[in-house]
């Protein structure tokens, strides 16, 4: 390796890093392709029990958003992961990079970052949403009604495309290329030939030259830039009169054995001539997508912990009787006195919320986990230049792609962990039904649903005249109170 002044690339990432690439990449396809299946599955349930009319709420219509979003990615990035790592070493190479292949890869670099992008401010809304809900709860029906919840998610859906899209389209192009191969089907060389990418070169190469001629340098250094030059552009160009040179050692040449024709998503022509652009796009991508959610999200979340740390205090506070805060009864005329108690439907609602927002704060935490770095990442990307891009970023993107399909597809099981009405659904829905005679629980819910539909069929029903008013009024009573009755005793058994 010659020594000197050739070598001025900034070394981020070592040789462990393109070990991790090497070594990750033969499995990524297999690991992406599980998560994409069962994130599929998971999603598409998550729809089905979200959009219930037993289910239907503002925090419920934003997670059903989040789920259609997921889902799109899953399903467009299935056949990109089978034909890009599974079948990578079946197809022969002018069928892997095929024209149709580059147009696919186009709209999967739009599509996916869209609706990941949609994904991302989706969950900033439910940390708003869940935040105003804990701390403004009476402001909750006001700022955070069914109405608005709607107008926001169509709104994201829009305004992320109409952001995202036209950059990202803009800053890239099918180029074609001829790839030279050796007896083995390895590439030797890939010469452009589409010919924007032909001119750019040559006016890069120009800029060097006259870069090289412009600056005194001893005859060794310029020979040895000279070379590094005119070896990493693959397209033939006339040599210039080099310093005289201690001539090099012969070296066995690769023999090529055929060209093939194939088409790569490149830069744009607008794009290579038009740095500022390249840059905007990264700074769309790592600060708009990316930090700003991150910090968001960060804040919200520790806001939201604060709150539900408060409310506790409160209910607790409120459940004491004063002048015994160590706990201890009080005594009223020789007896103890008990302390207030709530009623079990608001105590319900209590724990119902916070176990909402317990569940909320685990999607934002994992929702942190994997896109924090990936915007610290997209940043290094602006500030560091291509060298950091190359290196670092490249090497490690299947890993951070592979994070985010997890993200995208792990929601369903915390929502059953976490959420006992979304269980509750779930079960109801899918549970085999020859399974119902051995669940007594599962019977009194089925009969306290019946009964609740009954119950509103009566009051919906409208009398005609007054002697069916007075003829109806008091079986109308009588289901209401068995109705209740019903649902009662179903709470209690629920809550054992």
């Amino acid at each position: 390796m010659p020594g000197g002044s050739n070598d001025t690339t900034p070394l981020y990432c070592g040789t462990g890093m393109d070990n991790f690439h090497t070594s990750y990449r033969n499995m990524h396809g297999y690991v992406s392709l599980v998560v994409c299946i069962l994130g599929t599955i998971a999603n598409t349930l998550n729809i089905i029990v979200l959009t219930r009319r037993e289910m239907r709420s503002p925090t419920n219509a934003i997670l059903t958003g989040l789920a259609v979003a997921d889902l799109a990615v899953m399903l467009e990035y299935i056949p990109y992961t089978v034909h890009d790592y599974i079948l990578k070493d079946s197809l022969p190479r002018e069928q892997k990079l095929s024209y149709s292949w580059a147009c696919f890869i186009k709209f999967h670099s739009i599509f996916a970052q869209v609706l990941h992008t949609i994904s991302i401010w989706l969950t900033i809304t439910l940390a708003v949403w869940r935040y105003i809900a804990v701390g403004y709860p009476q402001k909750n029906r006001l700022w955070c009604g069914m109405r608005t919840t709607i107008i926001t998610i169509t709104t994201a859906y829009v305004v992320c495309v109409l952001v995202v899209s036209p950059s990202l389209y803009l800053i890239t192009a099918i180029a074609e290329w001829m790839d030279q191969l050796d007896a083995q089907g390895k590439m030797i060389n890939s010469i452009p030939m589409s010919q924007y990418v032909i001119d750019y070169r040559n006016e890069m190469q120009t800029v060097m030259v006259a870069a090289l001629n412009a600056t005194p340098t001893s005859p060794m250094s310029n020979d040895t830039q000279w070379l590094n030059m005119t070896a990493s552009s693959p397209s033939p160009s006339p040599s210039p009169s080099p310093s005289p040179s201690p001539t090099p050692s012969p070296i066995s040449v690769p023999v090529v054995v055929r060209n093939v024709t194939v088409y790569r998503l490149y830069h744009s022509d607008l794009a290579l001539h038009n740095t500022s652009l390249l840059n905007a796009t990264f700074l769309i991508y790592s600060v708009v997508i990316k930090l700003i959610p991150c910090i968001a999200l960060t804040i919200l979340s520790v806001r939201l912990i604060l709150a539900l740390l408060e409310a506790k205090r409160r209910r607790k506070k409120l459940t004491t009787k004063p002048g015994n805060s160590n706990g201890a009864k009080s005594v009223v005329n020789g007896k103890p006195s008990e302390r207030p108690r709530k009623n079990s439907k608001t105590l319900e609602k209590e724990k119902q919320t916070d176990r909402t927002t317990r569940m909320l704060l685990a999607v934002l935490l994992l929702f942190l986990i994997t896109e924090f770095p990936q915007g610290i990442m997209g940043l290094l990307n602006t500030v560091l230049g291509n060298a950091f891009l190359m290196q670092c970023y490249f090497k490690l993107s299947d890993l951070m792609d592979v994070l985010a399909l997890i993200n995208s597809s792990i929601n369903f099981i915390l929502y059953c962990s976490m959420s006992k009405q979304f269980r509750s659904t779930f079960t109801l829905l899918f549970r085999p039904k020859f399974l119902d005679k051995w669940m007594p629980v599962a019977q009194d819910e089925l009969t306290a649903t019946r009964v609740d539909g009954l119950q509103r069929s009566v009051v919906a029903a409208t009398p005609d005249n007054c002697h069916q008013t007075m003829t109806h009024k008091q079986p109308q009573v009588v289901t209401l109170a068995a109705a209740s009755t019903v649902t009662n005793n179903t709470t209690q058994v629920t809550n054992l």
